[in-house]
């Protein structure tokens, strides 16, 4: 009886371990889905820091401290844990602190072939990026092979570029107008990848 509870304890700090390393590599799958014309259903489910890195913390504190019944280990694996738990905490706070007022807009292809322009404004109040910030992003697809493709990151700082207009110009093209400049993109008839027309 006694040797089996030692057997369990190390089945739960295996599995407490094997699912923190599941969330960082579920996250990490979303970080890469995020960049310009990847999986857009991957990227908004798995792209979450707070709740794929926190239980990921989580997971992994909880296995360091049922982990090693030793003094000294158990004592430095502690604090090392409750270290990064407090700078994620304090991360997190100091995300929130600086987060922005949002609007999207959401204009569908004249061609009604499931594709969209949408732009995406923030406004940030006060922190490091005080101004307005326009994304305007290209979704093409639908389902799991939906994809979303950066067309433009306007502004950012009091002095940056303000975007004027984003709007579909042509069955398959997108004109996106700055204060300083005017991007036109054609799209892929079969992918729906976006190229700057040139």
């Amino acid at each position: 009886m006694s040797n089996r509870t030692p057997r369990a304890r190390r089945a739960l700090v295996r599995m407490l371990a094997a699912c923190g390393v599941a969330a960082v590599l579920l996250y990490t799958e979303g970080q890469w889905e995020s960049r310009s014309g990847g999986l857009m259903l991957v990227a908004d489910r798995l792209n979450q820091p707070e709740l794929l890195l926190g239980a990921a913390l989580a997971a992994l504190m909880a296995a360091a401290w049922l982990g090693d019944r030793r003094t000294a280990v158990r004592t430095a694996t502690r604090a090392v844990t409750v270290t990064a738990a407090v700078v994620f905490v304090l991360g997190v706070v100091a995300a929130h602190k600086s987060s922005a007022a949002e609007t999207r807009s959401r204009e569908d292809a004249p061609a009604g072939a499931e594709r969209a322009l949408v732009v995406v404004h923030r406004s940030y109040g006060s922190g490091p990026q005080t101004g307005d910030h326009w994304q305007v992003l290209l979704e093409s697809g639908d389902g799991w092979s939906a994809r979303r493709w950066l067309l433009a990151d306007v502004g950012g700082g009091p002095d940056d570029a303000r975007l004027v207009d984003a709007s579909w110009t042509g069955r398959a093209q997108v004109t996106v107008v700055t204060d300083s400049y005017r991007r036109v993109f054609n799209l892929d008839q079969d992918s729906g990848e976006p190229v700057e027309a040139r």
